[in-house]
């Protein structure tokens, strides 16, 4: 399976050191391809605020944040809890907590509604 397909599912469970890796590797390309596609729209239009400039860093962020909401739920399903509370990270402060106790919370051992344990397939 592409690691596309790993980050743009909702479906099944993540453990905590994939939903860090797919994080991290999420915020990287994001980061540096927004970056880079944001400079050679200014080299092209000489104006880093243009419409086009702005148009490619939201179109990026989008797709991020699309595949951030994502993971949460997959890891959500982990905790054996619903997806939908991935709208708690919006709240300032208590989403802080809430993504920290996402990264540290163990999930359910063996299977739940979500699927089966993602640890038990490692081995």
């Amino acid at each position: 399976m592409s690691i596309f397909n790993e980050i743009f599912r909702t479906d099944g469970r993540l453990n905590r050191l994939r939903y860090l890796k797919y994080m991290i590797l999420l915020a990287l390309v994001a980061g540096v391809s927004t970056f880079v596609m944001s400079s050679m729209l200014t080299l092209f239009t000489g104006d880093p605020n243009s419409p086009p400039v702005m148009l490619v860093t939201l179109m990026w962020a989008l797709i991020a944040g699309a595949g951030n909401v994502m993971l949460m739920i997959r890891r959500l399903h982990d905790l054996g809890k619903h997806g939908m509370l991935w709208l708690i990270a919006l709240i300032p402060v208590l989403g802080l907590i809430f993504s920290i106790y996402l990264f540290c919370a163990p999930g359910q051992v063996g299977w739940n509604q979500f699927g089966a344990d993602p640890l038990a397939n490692e081995g």
